[in-house]
């Protein structure tokens, strides 16, 4: 199979232009290679264009209308499927701040389930509503900057302005608890969080949106071919590509190792309560690409002109801002399409789905109901163990 992929609303590691607040990746695949066998329409296009070039932002919409019944018909020859991706950018900043204070793996004072479960979309959403956007692009230049160790000073004032906010809200004992207790031991070891990061780019939303590429590539393998892809490509630009390539390779290489695992990680993995939303292919990472990346120019490839407009046309569709003129095309493009990406949304559906799985309050017996409240109280007397100073 053959696949082309593009992006949009690329600021780099600027995650706070507000002109551009996601960025979304287009992925069109076909069992047959569009730039050997779409020549003939594309070249017409081009004539009915008068460019030497297709692009979504110069065509507008006007011109993509005008293009529609030829985009139909190569549609039709090719079958492409096209998935999208998208990374809200101050989301991703929030995340990447959670992950550095809230890993149970670092700091003791964060029980298991608050970051191993969906019971983090909680707490994420919880930080979204305490961070404005001061605080925000300070989390973020500290979990992005190079040398965190000079820094320990700036993570301890970030921490407590958080937990003065967290204790200043109206919410109720337990969340200010929860939230409190993880930022007073990060203001106590500053250095033991998460902070810093050598390579920035590895944690940019190219990067991080690049994952879900890579597991679109995979299942769309598995579903039509079972073998490697023939080619994939993807559009040149300044900054991001060799990030993008070695995403892949990260990936390759984890999936690797977990399907050479032992029948009992993999289990632990396909039933973990924070997967359990995925398919166990793609936790697996079944099918993950290994052929190597072609970085190439949009000028010399029909695909990347191709997915470039119909990720313009996806975008337009989920913003409810698509010409009716397009919506017979529209319809054609993501009768298939796989769409997923990073927003507060999101989380809050898994939660929501996660949620209705647990039983009712008044279903609990009054034995689990001691049971859970030893197990939060073992975990105070933990906290309180560390002289964490939290009245």
């Amino acid at each position: 199979m053959y696949f082309h992929i593009d992006e949009s609303g690329n600021t780099g590691n600027d995650l706070f232009n507000r002109d551009q607040p996601k960025l979304s990746y287009g992925v069109i695949s076909s069992r047959t290679n569009v730039d050997a066998l779409g020549v003939d329409i594309h070249r017409q296009m081009l004539r009915k264009a008068g460019r030497g070039e297709l692009h979504a932002k110069n065509l507008r919409a006007n011109g993509i209308i005008a293009l529609a019944p030829m985009l139909e018909k190569l549609q039709d020859k090719m079958k492409f499927d096209f998935d999208f991706y998208f990374i809200e950018k101050e989301t991703l900043a929030i995340i990447l701040f959670f992950d550095a204070v809230f890993d149970a793996g670092i700091n003791p004072a964060v029980r298991w389930e608050n970051y191993w479960t969906p019971m983090r979309f909680i707490i994420i959403h919880k930080l979204a509503y305490l961070m404005d956007d001061s605080l925000l692009r300070k989390a973020w230049d500290l979990c992005t900057t190079r040398r965190i160790e000079p820094r320990a000073a700036e993570i301890v004032a970030l921490l407590k302005e958080i937990k003065s906010r967290a204790l200043a809200t109206n919410w109720d004992i337990r969340s200010k608890e929860v939230i409190a207790d993880a930022l007073s031991y990060g203001m106590k070891n500053p250095l033991a969080l998460d902070f810093g990061q050598p390579d920035r780019k590895l944690v940019s939303p190219n990067a991080v949106g690049f994952q879900f590429v890579v597991s679109s590539i995979a299942r769309r393998l598995r579903n039509k071919c079972a073998g490697d892809a023939s080619k994939i490509v993807v559009d040149r630009q300044t900054e991001f590509n060799e990030a993008q390539i070695k995403t892949h390779q990260v990936l390759k290489l984890m999936h690797d190792g977990m399907r050479g695992a032992p029948a009992n990680q993999r289990l632990l993995l396909t039933n973990h309560p924070l997967y359990m939303h995925m398919a166990e292919g793609d936790l697996l990472g079944l099918n993950l690409p290994g052929k190597q990346i072609d970085i190439a120019n949009s000028e010399d490839s029909i695909g990347l002109q191709i997915v470039d407009i119909y990720l313009w046309i996806a975008q337009k569709f989920l913003d409810r801002k698509l010409p009716p003129a397009l919506f017979d095309l529209a319809r054609k493009v993501l009768r298939r399409s796989y769409v997923d990406g990073i927003s507060m949304t999101g989380m809050q559906q898994r939660y929501e789905k996660f949620e209705a799985l647990l039983p009712a309050f008044h279903h609990l017996s009054d034995e689990q109901l001691r049971a859970a409240a030893a197990s939060v109280e073992a975990h105070r007397s933990k906290v309180r163990d560390m002289d964490l100073n939290l009245a």
